[in-house]
């Protein structure tokens, strides 16, 4: 019976990068996919947005908002552009410290299989992992460890593997065509570890059933807006699409939104609209002709009927203060109930996974089990929108190997 040191859950970013530490180890990588990193290689529409200038953990949600902090401060953006240099792979930064190869997402997972490389490590790819078990005195579960405590067993489609220390790196549910499975959450379960509901992050914003008529028309349009949600607040693109709300902008807010959730919409975040109709209320021009000046035609008109309906708009010399007023609002401060997102298929992340409350830190070790590690989007540390999930791959992988080193 062959025994590794360790067993890694997962080919992806994460599991990939913490191989760098487990050169001298006996390793066995079980990937679900036929190829590794699948997820990794359609980042960024294939350029892949490693990480992000401006990383900090403001830029993460969690139920423990404290617990990315020390991860960054031991790993940020330039360790890994230290490595990237290296390699010399040529990148650009773009919107918002957003940084991305210029050479595509291959020339990433190139560096990652270069850097762990070692002839101590077997890959099994096509490999889905249906159950981690560890044998201890009391229990043996499997005739051919008998006798051998502390050694895991994971149950796979292509047999049982045996080793004395898991790694799971096998992220969350986004993504389901590329194999995305909830096996990290049923680990954890199974060794009495606490786990946050997984719900799709980073996905785009149902339009709401009073919404859904004013908006499905406008599909294909996309405007620079505010979104406001609890005291979170983000200005980005917004793309109006014939279901809902996408772009940076909804996929960011999406991180909020929790039941039914009220979110405040600026469609024109430079200028307050009330107090701008006043100035111009002298103007011949109509007020639709105005306001498409900063905002496609289509879109002016369908927030004007949010406030005169079916009637029509009056003449700018004409026009009440209060109906200016409820123009403002409309434009500046729409409210909109969001209960519904894009499903996993759509979600660009996962959020939720395993608790983090139950990993230590140092070690990225459970504190219920010993020997089982998890890292990566199988916790419940999820980022925003511009390389930062992949910087928590990056981050939490060397938390792992920095432990192991103690």
């Amino acid at each position: 019976m062959e025994i590794f040191d360790f067993a890694v859950i997962g080919g992806g970013a994460s599991g990939l990068f913490a191989l760098q530490g487990l050169k001298e180890k006996k390793v066995v990588v079980l990937e679900g996919n036929e190829k590794l990193a699948l997820k990794l290689l359609a980042t960024g529409g294939g350029k892949c947005n490693f990480t992000n200038l401006n990383i900090s953990s403001e830029n993460f949600v969690s139920e423990n908002p404290h617990f990315v902090k020390s991860f960054l401060a031991r790993y940020g953006t330039y360790d890994f552009l230290d490595l990237v240099e290296k390699y010399q792979i040529p990148y650009e930064e773009r919107d918002n410290g957003k940084l991305f190869t210029l050479s595509g997402a291959k020339s990433i997972l190139e560096m990652l299989l270069q850097e762990g490389f070692s002839e101590n490590h077997t890959f099994k790819t096509g490999c889905l992992v249906e159950n981690v078990i560890k044998n201890t005195d009391e229990v043996n579960v499997a005739e051919d460890t008998a006798g051998k405590s502390d050694i895991f067993t994971i149950e796979t489609n292509l047999g049982d593997f045996f080793a004395k220390k898991v790694l799971v790196a096998s992220g969350g549910l986004s993504y389901p065509q590329m194999g995305a499975t909830n096996i990290a959450s049923k680990i954890a379960k199974s060794f009495g570890m606490k786990t946050v509901s997984m719900v799709p992050a980073l996905a785009g914003l149902r339009y709401p059933t009073l919404w859904q008529g004013t908006f499905a028309s406008l599909s294909g349009i996309a405007i620079t807006a505010r979104g406001t949600v609890g005291k979170r607040a983000f200005t980005d693109q917004l793309l109006f699409t014939h279901r809902g709300f996408s772009g940076p902008l909804a996929l960011n807010l999406s991180l909020f939104v929790k039941g039914e959730t009220e979110i405040t919409f600026d469609f024109m975040p430079e200028i307050d609209v009330a107090t701008f109709i006043q100035k111009e209320r002298q103007s011949k021009k109509s007020l639709i002709n105005i306001l498409s000046e900063y905002l496609p035609k289509s879109l002016v008109k369908v927030l004007l009927e949010k406030v005169f309906g079916s009637e029509k708009i009056p003449d700018l010399p004409q026009m009440k203060k209060s109906e200016m007023e409820e123009i403002g609002k409309v434009f500046n401060q729409c409210k909109i109930l969001i209960s519904d997102l894009d499903g996993f298929d759509k979600a660009e992340v996962t959020g939720g996974g395993v608790s983090v409350d139950e990993i230590f830190p140092k070690t990225m070790e459970s504190k219920k089990c010993p020997g089982l590690y998890f890292i990566g989007e199988a916790l419940d540390v999820t980022g925003m929108l511009g390389g930062y999930n992949l910087h928590w791959a990056w981050s939490s992988a060397n938390m792992f190997i920095s432990g192991l080193e103690k």
